[in-house]
């Protein structure tokens, strides 16, 4: 199809979607998500919608591989324990590096399962300890409850580092979509941290302002699996009906004074995703006050590929060699 002409949805005029360029498990996936009864998070009610991003990684990614231990234990959140999922590679050495990663879900579902495959295959390709954090969800739990629950792990695993066998000078925080929008905002607030900041951000496919207004927020809001109306159903549940007018940088951190001394970052963005310049344009602020930024751009994937990797050779290759980078990148003394 071609983009002569236009539909609209909640008053925007989008193109009508061009596939020409979009990767063919992408594509399959989209068909598939568009051909459900109900189409979009909301539409299928909050219940249902977490019920099926669990079974979402039998559906699209790659069994799990083996890695080295993984155990469930309970970490320090912002208001009580919260549970947890620790990988440790083969043949893991004492004072490892190590990846706190918070799951995707627009906020509001996911957690440690559904996010199992990915992690785990960052620890065995990466050869890092991984941490998975189950953070407070919205709507039960609101903005800011995410972000001071990522805060207050990291600490923990500062404070527990001996315990857990990782070097609390070597810890990336990283994850995908609302879990990188949670990880780039604490590695802003938690700069010069006397407990300890992070070494490296791993943002896969980032939410990082508010939404809208960006050319690929219009241009991809519709026809790719992430429509404008789950963004406004994830957004508004998280943070409120005025969330896209909230100035708090804990919620969108491309709205930062400045990003002076933030950690280098490993960023991937997708070519058909309505996200990709919340991603390039974080890069882009980082690199103007020297901040090493690796970005990595796919022009075929849509939002969430790197949990696709039945679908899309391409996305096992993106994920593996994401986790090879930060791996190298945190063995490195010279890592900042």
């Amino acid at each position: 199809m071609g983009h002569c002409n236009k539909v609209e949805v909640l008053g925007v005029l989008f193109p009508m979607t061009d596939y020409s360029n979009t990767d063919p498990g992408m594509l399959q996936f989209i068909n598939q998500f568009y051909a459900a009864p109900q189409v979009g998070f909301e539409a299928v009610g909050l219940d249902n919608a977490r019920a099926m991003l669990d079974a979402f990684p039998d559906m699209v990614d790659l069994p799990a591989v083996e890695v080295g231990d993984v155990r469930d234990i309970e970490v320090t959140g912002a208001d009580g324990p919260l549970k947890a999922r620790l990988y440790v590679p083969e043949n893991a050495k004492p004072n490892s590096p190590a990846l706190i990663f918070y799951h995707g879900g627009g906020w509001v579902m996911g957690g440690l399962d559904s996010h199992d495959r990915p992690c785990r295959r960052i620890c065995a390709v990466g050869d890092i300890v991984v941490l998975a954090v189950d953070y407070r969800l919205a709507p039960e739990h609101t903005f800011p409850a995410a972000i001071d629950d990522a805060q207050a792990a990291f600490h923990w695993v500062c404070a527990h580092a001996d315990e857990l066998g990782v070097d609390k000078t070597r810890l990336a925080v990283g994850g995908d979509s609302a879990g990188g929008n949670i990880a780039a905002s604490i590695a802003l607030s938690l700069r010069g941290d006397a407990h300890g900041e992070p070494a490296l951000q791993f943002l896969l496919y980032p939410a990082l302002q508010p939404f809208g207004d960006m050319p690929s927020h219009k241009k991809f809001g519709q026809g790719y699996a992430l429509d404008i109306a789950d963004m406004n159903f994830f957004i508004t549940s998280y943070a409120g009906k005025n969330a896209n007018e909230i100035n708090d940088v804990r919620l969108w951190p491309l709205l930062a004074d400045n990003f002076n001394n933030v950690p280098p970052a490993y960023i991937i963005t997708a070519g058909q995703d309505p996200l990709q310049d919340d991603g390039s344009k974080y890069a882009n602020a980082l690199e103007k006050v020297g901040v090493n930024v690796k970005l990595k751009h796919y022009p075929t994937m849509t939002h969430g590929f790197c949990s696709m990797t039945t679908l899309s050779p391409d996305a096992l290759q993106a994920l593996e060699d994401a986790a090879r980078y930060v791996g190298a990148a945190l063995r490195r003394l010279d890592v900042k």
